[in-house]
């Protein structure tokens, strides 16, 4: 075990089997703090101590309640357990609370496991080892079925130190808590301290905090800041994943505070009402799941209401696994990888457990949907790569940063998935923006940005462009504009489409004129170059071609779109070609004082009205610029 890396030892047992006995024979604390608990002489609530080990190395140990009753809160201690101690009392064997909890660490997936075999001061030695045959072939088919077995004396410290120093020993062997990912602390406690106020304690389940840090309540997204940190009852100015830690936190009254709720890093988690999962329904379940059942979801330190949805099936028989729904009654934090136990809402018992696909899904799936079925399994075999797919296929354009919060990891890291789904074609990143976007959803887009413009041209037979933000509004997904420029500029590199400002069309598209449109855009061509500075009106067209008003208005607008005609101020157009000669009149007559409307007037020969629209259009793009009544030349190479 490394020097910085920190876990979490948990007692698991039937209820009077010694599990608090032997927690303060190792540690020297008696967790049972509780009124009631030592009035009753049974645990109600988990407690918690730390254990030094004999390298002089500390850990925190959670004594958890056996009762039946006390389930819940046997799983909001089992929550950030590394390395299980199932307490088995010599003198009784496994009785039914030490299955349920068996089945409860199984279902979390705790690392490492040792049985201890309590109040051997009680039984004679040919009881003992009967016992201990016993023991291990009821856990010969469960995750500890090839665990030591340590027979101890909590009363007489016999097996303590062997004890003590196994667990030294394995804890070696614990796979470490990601310790540069975001911080997250489910809450298991709440109290006040006169003086200091609020305090959360909890399991680090990954990443790091220090004193004066943001942190943020979730599920209500309240921000507050880290005040004073403690870690086994001593002051120390920062905590990380795998410690018991308590934070005094500023910012957030006692009353707005319970277990279940999670103190985390500020904008990287958020509550869901709706998860996907796979989940196992246990063999020796006394009933079978049918869909909708309502139960009692436990992760993290959470217990929430909910419904199951079967995805494919209407019951699952006991024994068997399935792709599942579970639509919440209330909202919860989790994480893709999170292990969870189910729990039927009335009586209340142990049904099965599993691990979050996904802890955000966009919706309620249809039931008995292939497709659907194919995708959860593909993310759910596909790792961090498939997570990464799923992240972008939902938000299209997040940049690294952003992309390593959704993740809950490190930018490096992030970038290291990044760099292999780029190699082999499955993300690309887009230009300027510095985001990314799958090769599906990139194509996909494009698909659907070609089909709006498709249907812009059935409405507008003469248009072959399409504007930008009309397309923009139509499609499925929103998207920032800086996101859908960047879009474009693939499509354009990919000579799907063709930008030109605030235009867009697909690639090689022309408007099909028929030989009688073409006749009349030629004859108009000519009739705008012919009169130059004093091109005609519409009414003068109109009346030229009368009857023929739709297919002019039509061709007058292709003329624009093509930039042969261009509108300098409504209903007055140029030939662009004409405008084009307008830099050398306008050299001729800019001195240094500039020129009048009717200078310019004069020297092209046309009206006042149409010298004034036309230098007005100047001004706007820039070519001139007015001074009082007179104008000079800004833009010298044309």
């Amino acid at each position: 075990m490394k020097q910085d890396q920190f876990i979490i030892v948990g007692t698991a047992g039937h209820i009077d089997h010694g599990k608090t006995t032997l927690v303060k024979a190792l540690t020297g604390l008696d967790t049972d703090t509780h009124k009631e608990e030592k009035e009753r002489g049974i645990s109600i609530d988990i407690g918690f101590a730390p254990l030094t080990l004999p390298d002089g190395r500390r850990i925190g140990v959670i004594d958890v309640p056996g009762h039946e009753r006390f389930i819940k809160n046997m799983l909001a201690g089992a929550a950030g357990i590394d390395l299980i101690l199932l307490v088995i009392d010599a003198n009784e064997g496994i009785m039914p609370q030490t299955r349920e909890h068996l089945h409860i660490v199984e279902m979390l997936h705790v690392q490492k496991g040792i049985v201890v075999l309590t109040k051997i001061d009680t039984v004679d030695e040919e009881w003992l080892s009967l016992v201990t045959e016993e023991v291990r072939e009821g856990l010969g088919k469960t995750v500890l079925a090839d665990a030591p077995i340590v027979p101890v004396s909590a009363y007489s410290g016999q097996g303590i130190e062997e004890l003590r120093t196994l667990i030294s020993d394995m804890a070696k062997e614990v796979k470490p808590r990601e310790i540069n990912a975001p911080f997250r602390m489910p809450v298991d406690r709440v109290f006040s301290v006169p003086g200091f106020g609020t305090v959360a304690t909890g399991t680090i389940l990954a990443g790091n905090v220090k004193i004066g840090d943001a942190v943020e309540i979730q599920p209500t997204g309240e921000a507050v800041r880290v005040r004073s940190i403690q870690v086994h009852g001593e002051t120390t100015d920062r905590a990380q994943a795998g410690q018991r830690t308590a934070l005094n936190l500023v910012g957030v009254e006692r009353s707005e505070l319970s277990r279940g709720y999670v103190v985390a890093a500020p904008k990287v988690f958020k509550a869901s009402r709706l998860i996907d999962a796979r989940f196992r329904l246990l063999s020796d379940s006394p009933k079978t799941l049918t869909n909708r059942m309502r139960v009692r979801l436990y992760v993290g330190t959470s217990e929430v209401l909910g419904r199951v949805i079967l995805l494919d099936r209407d019951e699952m028989e006991p024994g068997e696994d399935a792709l599942i729904q579970i639509d919440l009654e209330t909202p919860v934090v989790c994480e893709a990888n999170d292990h969870f136990i189910l729990r039927t809402y009335s009586p209340m018992y142990t049904i099965g457990g599993g691990v979050v696909i996904d802890p955000h899904p966009n919706r309620l799936y249809r039931r008995n949907r292939q497709h659907i079925l194919e995708d959860l399994e593909a993310r759910e075999k596909g790792g961090p790569h498939a997570r990464v797919i799923q992240i972008l296929e939902d938000e299209i354009g997040l940049t690294l940063s952003e992309l390593a919060t959704r993740m809950k990891a490190t930018q490096d890291q992030t970038k290291i998935w990044l760099d292999e789904l780029s190699q082999k074609g499955e993300v690309v990143q887009l230009p300027t923006s510095g985001g990314f976007v799958t090769r599906q959803s990139l194509h996909d887009l494009l698909d659907e940005i070609e089909e709006k413009i498709r249907a812009h041209y059935s409405r507008e037979r003469y248009h072959s462009y399409a504007a930008k933000a009309q397309v923009l509004s139509q499609l499925s997904k929103k998207l920032k504009p800086k996101i859908y420029d960047a879009i474009l500029e693939l499509g354009a590199r990919m000579n799907r489409i063709e930008v030109q400002q605030d235009r867009i069309k697909i690639a090689g598209y022309e408007v099909s004129l028929s030989l009688k449109e073409k006749q009349m855009m030629q004859e108009i061509v000519k009739k705008f170059r012919d009169q130059a500075f004093q091109p005609p009106t519409l009414q003068e067209l109109t009346a030229a071609y009368k009857g023929q008003e739709k297919m002019l208005q039509g061709v007058i607008g292709l003329l624009k779109e093509q930039n042969t005609l261009v509108e300098a101020e409504e209903g007055i157009l140029f030939s662009s070609e004409i405008i084009n000669k307008t830099p050398a009149i306008l050299a001729e007559l800019s001195g240094e004082e500039g020129f009048t409307v009717a200078e310019f007037r004069d020297r092209v020969g046309t009206s006042r009205k149409f010298a004034l629209a036309l230098l007005e259009y100047l001004d706007r793009i820039k070519w001139t610029k007015r001074i009082e009544d007179r104008r000079v030349v800004i833009v010298t190479n044309f």
